[in-house]
């Protein structure tokens, strides 16, 4: 089984040889971060940088390198480096803060754009020696710089994830082919009986709804009522309120909701 420390040194091949180059102008801990992303970029990615700056044309005397510029890191509160990758042209912007060193990647043409901030004092161990000497959880570093700083505006991986979170959310509200009617809300099953509808009210006529005895009284499928409903344990038919009734109305008669069915025995149910 292959070690952590040889994937290690697979990924980080060819960083001895980049460091060597810059070895001698690496004053702070962030200057180690910046060369860990032009590695990264160079290295992984296959840019290559045209030069310092935040200049948004890029001519074709310009000619690309896996090395970084001179001058690169004169600045003690900012780096501007311009890279290119196939004709297109890409600003890797930082700023140094009090604790924090914050990274942004600029597409010219598509004007995506990215960001990290990240801990130059916790993370960076020295300024000098190998890369897990230079900074102990580079690995960890690296997925990082991939995830939030170059998979964003090189791969456009954060248009597929919208793009997928779009598609989840359509399909968690696309309607159920097999549901027949309306959702309902209200009490849920759970094994064993419904969960009891919100603020105590009884579940008059949930019966009807589960048939099989797991929820309360219904029309269809009479069972003992509720505790504290009036019916001495039996529920009778379900009266369905249409409004009001006005007495002084003529020609007043029985609701057929009133009366009872055929041949109705209340003892059958006792």
């Amino acid at each position: 089984m292959e070690s952590q420390a040889s994937k290690t040194g697979d990924f980080f091949y060819g960083w001895d040889l980049l460091f060597k180059t810059i070895r001698a102008d690496v004053n702070k801990k962030a200057d180690v971060l910046m060369a860990l992303v032009h590695f990264l970029l160079t290295k992984h990615y296959k840019f290559r940088c045209v030069g310092i700056g935040d200049d948004k044309t890029l001519s074709e005397e310009e000619v690309g390198s896996e090395l970084l510029p001179d001058n690169w890191n004169d600045d003690d509160t900012k780096y501007s480096l311009r890279y290119e990758h196939e004709k297109v042209l890409y600003l890797l912007i930082a700023h140094i803060s009090e604790e924090d060193l914050l990274i942004n990647l600029l597409d010219i043409n598509t004007k995506k754009v990215s960001n990290i901030c990240i801990d130059p004092e916790n993370l960076v161990a020295a300024v000098n020696g190998n890369i897990t000497t230079l900074v102990p959880t580079a690995s960890e570093v690296v997925d990082r710089l991939r995830k939030e700083l170059l998979d964003p505006v090189f791969n456009g991986n954060s248009r597929e994830v919208t793009t997928q979170t779009i598609t989840e959310t359509q399909r968690s509200s696309a309607p159920d082919p097999l549901r027949i009617g309306p959702p309902r809300h209200g009490g849920s099953f759970m094994p064993g009986g419904y969960e009891p509808r919100p603020f105590g009210f009884p579940d008059i006529g949930r019966g009807d709804l589960d048939p099989l005895g797991r929820g309360g009284p219904g029309n269809l499928f009479p069972f003992p009522s509720h505790p504290g409903m009036p019916g001495n344990g039996i529920s009778y038919p379900r009266f369905d309120p249409f409004g009001p009734i006005d007495p002084n109305l003529p020609n007043r008669g029985p609701n057929p909701d009133h009366m009872r069915p055929p041949n109705w025995d209340s003892d059958y149910y006792m």
